[in-house]
């Protein structure tokens, strides 16, 4: 198995000022196994929750020829991820007799969720529904959409929940006979969630290798575990700190270089934010894709502030080939493959970065495996939970984001009112 590899050499951070830190992360990686918030550690060695999912995917309902998953964010976004990382390129299109195409709708547009409801046959449809706490307006929203549409046609039995035991989604799945309720576990917040039933099930019914993903995230959880300075969580940790509060960088680019990576890039983007994102800190996340942002954002980032640090996600080995014509102009690129010139794309950014005097980070992943995929995961989680204790806050908590919550059910109270006295 290659081992995802983290380049820090031209990070622009002195190995002193990640030495200042060391002490702060390990104390901080301590706390972590020392106490319920470093569950998200301990999950890739919990047999349990694999061998519920597995034993889930053995008994589901037969003659299915899609699921979807209902939840948003945290309870969407990391299973998204897997299936467009791990999952041919054309999946949906191709999948075979006995395979499942996935949706996972990610949002309550009525216009996008509906088109996709009338798409699905609800006899053939498998539906998993996701909250932790079972109070996601959301995913509640979905829910109801789904049934009003679907009417007589609702097969219950094709329906599992994920959330927490005593949750109200669990009462109610047992109120209308939801036969199936996985366990969401209890110490686990949604955004740090995707390995488990959350960001696993979906993935495993559409043909994803779960063991290896779990395999990759222990390799990982280990080289973090024993290295004095935390391995690349702690070092990556450091550098962004100390470039956010001690070099006036306080966005990071993430610059990724295959397609098939870009909804890691956005479940990324959501840990990071809402984790380190409270009481007036914290690193701005930004998401670009490669090689079309070189055509959009790459001259803000060559000549513009230097506000930024930029990690580039390449692959060494990609997954596709694809001939370029002997007689295509200009003369440089005849007869190439169209992967040669994707890398020079990505080491042309590089460069530029570089000359620049721009500080960079790299992930090379030698190819798009379960088990590669499964050291990121890993990787961007510890280096999440570590940040915060270098910010000083809670990353396991979302004030914020409850704020939200709270204000749009106000807006719909309000509404009800409006609408009670015409």
């Amino acid at each position: 198995m290659g081992q995802l590899r983290v380049e820090l050499r031209r990070a622009g951070v002195k190995s002193s000022e990640l030495q200042r830190h060391a002490a702060e992360l390990r104390a901080a990686r301590k706390m972590l196994y020392a106490t319920s918030d470093g569950e998200f550690l301990r999950l890739p060695s919990q047999s349990a929750l694999l061998r519920e999912i597995r034993g889930y995917c053995r008994a589901r309902p037969s003659q299915l020829t899609d699921v979807v998953q209902l939840g948003i964010g945290g309870s969407s976004l990391g299973a998204q991820a897997l299936c467009k990382a791990l999952l041919p390129a054309r999946h949906n299109e191709r999948v075979g007799p006995g395979g499942l195409r996935y949706h996972f709708p990610d949002n309550v547009d009525p216009e996008g969720f509906g088109a996709l409801l009338e798409t699905l046959d609800p006899r053939r449809t498998l539906v998993h529904i996701v909250s932790k706490s079972g109070r996601t307006l959301e995913t509640l929203a979905q829910l109801g959409a789904l049934r009003a549409c679907w009417g007589k046609k609702t097969r219950l039995e094709h329906f599992v929940v994920t959330t927490e035991p005593q949750s109200e989604l669990s009462a109610y799945a047992e109120k209308v006979g939801i036969p199936h309720v996985l366990r969401f576990p209890e110490h686990v917040c949604g955004r740090f969630s995707v390995l488990t039933a959350s960001g696993l099930l979906v993935p495993a019914l559409c043909g994803v290798p779960i063991g290896r993903i779990l395999g990759g995230a222990r390799a990982m959880e280990a080289r973090c575990r024993q290295d004095p300075l935390v391995g690349p969580a702690g070092r990556l940790a450091a550098i962004h700190f100390t470039h956010d509060r001690s070099h006036g960088r306080a966005i990071h680019v993430e610059m990724i270089y295959a397609d098939a990576l870009l909804p890691l890039g956005e479940w990324f983007r959501q840990l990071w934010a809402e984790s380190l994102g409270k009481d007036g800190r914290g690193p701005t996340p930004v998401t670009a894709r490669g090689a079309t942002d070189q055509h959009s954002q790459i001259q803000l980032y060559v000549d513009g502030p230097d506000d930024k640090l930029y990690t580039l996600v390449r692959v060494d080995r990609l997954r596709a080939r694809r001939a370029i014509s002997r007689h295509a102009e200009p003369p440089l690129i005849r007869g190439r493959d169209l992967g040669e010139i994707f890398a020079a794309e990505a080491e042309g950014t590089r460069e530029a970065l570089l000359e620049a005097g721009r500080p960079l980070i790299e992930l090379r992943l030698p190819s798009i495996g379960a088990a590669q995929i499964g050291e990121l995961l890993m990787l961007q989680q510890y280096q999440t939970a570590l940040a915060g204790a270098l910010y000083g806050v809670n990353p396991f908590e979302q004030p914020g984001v409850e704020a939200g919550k709270r204000a749009t059910l106000r807006v719909l109270e309000r509404n009800r009112r409006k609408r009670a006295r015409r």
